[in-house]
């Protein structure tokens, strides 16, 4: 695990930091939800968003190296193949991590959705 986030370079750590504030925000609003407290539907929608946002991260920055790979490839003279297959498998590391955080952001607010309606609902917007 430790060399696919090393692997994918400084975006991954953009988008792990998204993943756990997807993870903090669905807590803290579980546990005010939990307590009575009334959510607003932007509070709950925030976490997908988030997620959203994770996964359009990696795929900008798939682009980006994609973009810088085939720069260098053309300034190159000779260049293995094997190596051109490993920096496009190494490339698609940032959305695989943004779809994991999609996923995970999708399922952490159908929770909240289902905690907040059982709990009282949501407030009006």
């Amino acid at each position: 695990m430790g060399s696919f986030i090393a692997n994918g370079g400084p975006f991954m750590y953009l988008i792990l930091l998204i993943g756990a504030a997807v993870v903090l925000l669905t807590a803290w609003r579980a546990r005010r939800s939990l307590s009575g407290q009334p959510a607003q539907p932007a509070q709950i929608n925030t976490v997908l968003y988030l997620g959203i946002t994770a996964l359009l991260l990696g795929i900008i920055a798939q682009l980006t190296g994609l973009y810088s790979a085939a720069t260098a490839i053309l300034k190159a003279t000779a260049i293995s193949p094997s190596i051109v297959a490993e920096g496009i498998l190494i490339s698609f590391n940032t959305t695989l991590l943004g779809f994991y955080i999609l996923v995970i952001a999708a399922l952490l607010w159908l929770l909240l959705r289902a905690i907040t309606h059982r709990r009282g609902g949501e407030a009006q917007a």
